[in-house]
């Protein structure tokens, strides 16, 4: 299983939006994550990219 942490625009800590993310889904403009207990975070945004294997998304706020 590969778990990813979620970052807004560029990925630093302090940039951090979500840990242990299992799970991405995309509705328009809406990005809901959802980490491995079945916590779920979502924004508003565009997904820029996702590096699965090294477990890194990152997003831009809208």
């Amino acid at each position: 299983m590969c778990l990813s942490t979620v970052y807004r625009d560029t990925k630093a800590e302090e940039n951090v939006c979500a840990k242990f993310v299992a799970q991405i889904d995309v509705k328009g403009d809406t990005l809901t994550f959802t980490d491995v207990m079945g916590l779920v975070t979502t924004v508003e945004g565009k997904l820029l990219s996702a590096d699965l294997t090294a477990g890194v998304v990152i997003f831009s706020a809208a």
